[in-house]
């Protein structure tokens, strides 16, 4: 008998024509479609299973880690001060009482600390040197002094500081042969520096004259020493800050700069005195050092009796005012609309700069 194909199941199409008779022929189909649909339903149960299971894991997986933010989000904020996580730790805990009006809380990250003007380092107090952005002094320098490479790099704010700087004193003295000699530092630089004071000129000498590794102000890009340079034979000739020289030391501050190893401050400092070493710490900070004959170290402690939540300090310069407010690492204010700056200490809290109308 000649048998019919099946074009619309084409699976079933040998079963078709192995029979030779009809009824049988039916049967077969049937049963082969009835077993075709019994295994569909098993699959389509599977399927829903499964999609069942995903949804659940799905959902397990959604609480594991809206659980982990709220862990990392609580830990973060009691660990902050340990740095277990720069990216996301911000000072604010729950000690935080409500402030008055016109003023916010300030998140902080840890490595923030050791960011701005006012970072101390001291043998006491190490320092990062990958932490600063510099820029060439040689591409941004003016016609006022010298510097001894292109290489020299400084932080942006204190290369242009150095300009006015410089600038101002060749207007009054007509000089213009100081040569910047030093500036940002890396830590391999001085370790050589260090270690090489100790071969020619012994212990002694390198522990006075040179900071160790990791704890000198270079490092920063907020440090520059400055030296003279004779344009007709090469030579240098020092910065003792004297004579012609003393109008830079004694104006230093009006551009935010301060003598930053004075001879009678040796003994806080721990490095003796060093007529060529100037620090950028910025304007009004710079006048109040200078005024009340204080270091950085002695500075940092002075601002620490004027915390936010009590008297402030207010203090007025080349016709601006400004107040200042110390405030601990896990607890930092700051005027709600006013502009301000922030500058870690690199020890234990923040200086806040508010400039006044």
């Amino acid at each position: 008998m000649k048998t019919e194909k099946n074009t619309h199941h084409p699976e079933l199409s040998n079963q078709y024509r192995a029979s030779d008779d009809r009824n049988t022929d039916y049967l077969t189909i049937a049963s082969a479609d009835a077993e075709r649909l019994r295994r569909a339903k098993i699959q389509m149960r599977r399927k829903k299973q499964r999609k069942r299971k995903r949804i659940v894991l799905s959902g397990i997986a959604l609480c594991l880690v809206l659980l982990a933010a709220l862990l990392l989000s609580h830990f973060g904020r009691r660990n902050a001060d340990e740095g277990t996580h720069p990216g996301t730790d911000t000072t604010q805990n729950s000690s935080m009482s409500e402030l008055p009006a016109g003023w916010s809380w300030q998140q902080m990250t840890e490595k923030d600390l050791s960011r701005g003007t006012l970072v101390l380092v001291n043998r006491d107090h190490a320092y990062d040197p990958e932490l600063p952005q510099t820029v060439s002094v040689f591409d941004k320098k003016t016609q006022s002094y010298f510097v001894k490479d292109k290489i020299l790099s400084l932080r942006e704010d204190t290369a242009d500081a150095l300009n006015q700087w410089m600038d101002a004193f060749a207007a009054e003295s007509g000089k213009t042969d100081v040569n910047i000699v030093a500036g940002w530092r890396s830590y391999e630089d001085q370790v050589y520096l260090y270690q090489n004071a100790v071969d020619s000129k012994g212990q002694a000498h390198a522990d006075a004259y040179l900071a160790l590794p990791g704890c000198s102000e270079h490092h920063t890009g907020l440090a520059v020493d400055l030296d003279t340079y004779n344009i007709e034979d090469g030579t240098s000739g020092g910065f003792d800050g004297e004579d012609a020289y003393a109008w830079a030391v004694e104006h230093a501050w009006e551009y935010g700069f301060i003598q930053r190893y004075p001879p009678e401050k040796s003994g806080i400092t721990g490095i003796d005195y060093e007529s060529w070493h100037f620090r950028y710490v910025g304007i009004p900070h710079a006048y109040i050092m200078q005024t009340q004959n204080l270091c950085l170290e002695e500075y940092l402690d002075y601002l620490r009796k004027y915390p936010f939540s009590g008297e402030h300090l207010t203090v007025s310069c080349l016709g601006a005012s400004y107040e200042l407010y110390y405030c601990p690492k896990d607890q930092v204010a700051v005027p709600a609309s006013d502009s301000y700056t922030i500058s870690g200490n690199n020890v234990d809290g923040y200086i806040v700069t508010v400039p006044k109308p």
